[in-house]
């Protein structure tokens, strides 16, 4: 990792030679420095290749960190964005979450004046994404999959399930796992968002959560057979609350598998949109009579949802990682947070923190009374070999 490449956009000079000079400490070899962002541009124009990351300034003459950050996205830069500044959180935040949305790979900000340790952290937080890429399959374009690909990838049975761990903050261990579904395509790997709008548009998706549900409940099965007893979540997409067959044919499954349905969680995203509360209801609370457990994912993103907590009988939410990423630092983060985590806690319902990252917000949140944590800082997903490996070895996830 010493031949990474890195810009330092600042107007400050004194500032400017400070980053470059915690970067050359970390190892960084290839280093440059911009007053501004049409200086950077320049740069990045001038280069055969992407800066690794970039480290940007918001407050600039000329071109600024905002109009720095949409004119990166308009060329689809593929460097790491990590957004420094001495304004207020939220808004700091606000620019984080606009460059996401955008496209950009946000590596995180830091609040001026950097301290060392903060800038060193994230670097590490890069080069450890870094590594755990490069053992990774390549993944293939969706355009290459139409109705006929996925309709004969569902008759071969060439989706698998990778596990990521949920660990409980009080005792440590773990608790569950969520089963993340990938394709087997010329032996590389197409992940979800390749292809699980495309099921939907194609009417597949429900063909697609039969598959998902039976291969986890076999899982559980050959698990349970080596002691290794865990429940399982399951996603579940909200256009399949339109078929009035889909949760009894979800029990048959289960009954074929001879796996108990509480041993697993459906978790239900909340940007999905129910366009039929009475049907959702009726599919949802079969599985929740059945024993199953019921996760709204991704909370805090999409639509009313204290209406859905009040309507569908939820025991888990996952507060979404946009809430999460950098909570340690972040006090607007918090009372977001620890409202919705005292919410719950008057509701009987589980809170789950996923995308943790680092150390600082795995501490924050357990400090802070949060039930369970899911995240790139425990693990990452894993096939079920490695994760069952993972889980002998003692689950040492604490750097």
């Amino acid at each position: 990792m010493n031949d990474l490449s890195l810009l330092v956009v600042e107007d400050s000079k004194t500032q400017r030679e400070y980053l470059l000079s915690l970067c050359r400490e970390f190892g960084c070899s290839h280093l440059s420095g911009a007053e501004n962002g049409r200086e950077a541009l320049a740069l990045i124009e001038q280069g055969e290749h992407d800066f690794d990351i970039l480290i940007c300034d918001l407050e600039m003459p000329d071109i600024d960190g905002i109009e720095l950050i949409h004119l990166l996205a308009a060329r689809q830069q593929r460097s790491a964005i990590l957004i420094v500044s001495s304004r207020e959180a939220a808004l700091i935040s606000a620019v984080e979450f606009m460059a996401t949305t955008e496209g950009l790979y946000v590596l995180g900000s830091l609040q001026k004046p950097v301290q060392r340790s903060s800038l060193l952290e994230k670097l590490h937080l890069y080069k450890g994404r870094v590594e755990s890429q490069q053992h990774k399959v390549p993944a293939v374009s969706a355009p290459v999959l139409g109705k006929a690909e996925l309709q004969q990838a569902l008759a071969e049975r060439r989706f698998v399930l990778h596990y990521q761990p949920k660990i409980e903050f009080a005792s440590g261990e773990l608790t569950e796992v969520e089963a993340l579904v990938r394709l087997k395509y010329d032996e590389r790997i197409v992940f979800p968002n390749d292809f699980i709008q495309l099921c939907e548009n194609y009417q597949l998706i429900d063909q697609l959560s039969y598959e998902v549900v039976r291969m986890a409940a076999e899982q559980q099965q050959r698990w349970a057979a080596q002691g290794f007893a865990i429940k399982i979540a399951v996603n579940l997409s909200a256009v399949s609350f339109d078929n009035d067959e889909f949760s009894k044919n979800i029990m048959a499954l289960l009954k074929q598998a001879d796996v108990a349905a509480k041993g697993l969680t459906f978790e239900v995203t909340e940007t999905s949109v129910i366009r039929d509360i009475g049907k959702a209801l009726s599919i949802l609370t079969r599985l929740r009579l059945a024993g199953a457990g019921l996760s709204i994912d991704d909370y805090g993103t999409g639509y009313s949802s204290v209406k859905q907590l009040a309507q569908i009988p939820f025991t888990e939410l996952k507060v979404d990682r946009s809430l999460i990423k950098g909570i340690a630092g972040k006090s607007h983060l918090q009372v977001i947070f620890e409202s919705t985590l005292q919410m719950c806690m008057k509701l009987g319902i589980v809170v789950v923190a996923e995308g943790i990252e680092t150390e600082a917000d795995w501490n924050y949140l357990s400090g802070a009374g949060c039930h369970v944590g899911q995240g790139y800082f425990i693990s990452p997903p894993m096939p079920e070999d490695k994760l069952f490996s993972w889980w002998q070895a003692g689950m040492n996830f604490l750097r």
